[in-house]
Formats: structure tokens, sequence, C-alpha cells
């Protein structure tokens, strides 16, 4: 299964699951670095990524993704 499907699928679960209009994805980039994204999905226009259609570099750098399970938290 590609990424996009894979994507779409956990979106769509945890709308159902939740009733919330996206979810908080961490992105691993190739460079190691990570980039957290708010992902929905409408059935219209599909896929969205912080509120818009995900770009093809977005689409690259998205190969290693993996939802957030519970919020970050600051340790003091």
């Amino acid at each position: 299964m590609c990424i996009g499907e894979n994507l779409r699928e956990q979106v769509v679960k945890f709308q159902q699951a939740t009733g919330e209009e996206s979810m908080v994805v961490v992105i691993e980039k190739h460079d190691e670095s990570m980039a957290i994204h708010r992902i929905g999905f409408n059935p219209y226009v599909g896929l969205m990524v912080d509120g818009k259609p995900p770009s093809p570099q977005w689409w690259q750098e998205a190969e290693a993704f993996h939802p957030l399970q519970w919020p970050p938290s600051v340790v003091h």
C-alpha cells in the first residue's frame, strides 16, 4: 500500500473515531529532521495538509510518518 492510501485510511479512521477534523502527524524528513503537520481528509478535495492540498515536495518528505499518540509536553 502506498503512503497516500495508508495516510488517508488512518486519517479517515481518526476522524470517525474522534470527530476531529484533523490529526497531528510527525513527518520524518530525509535529513532526519522532523516536521509536525495537521492532516485532514475532505471527501471532495482529498487529503489536506495544514489546511491545503499537499505539495509534491511534501509527498517526497512523507515517506516515513507516524501519528502522535498523545500531545507533546514540556518537562519543567
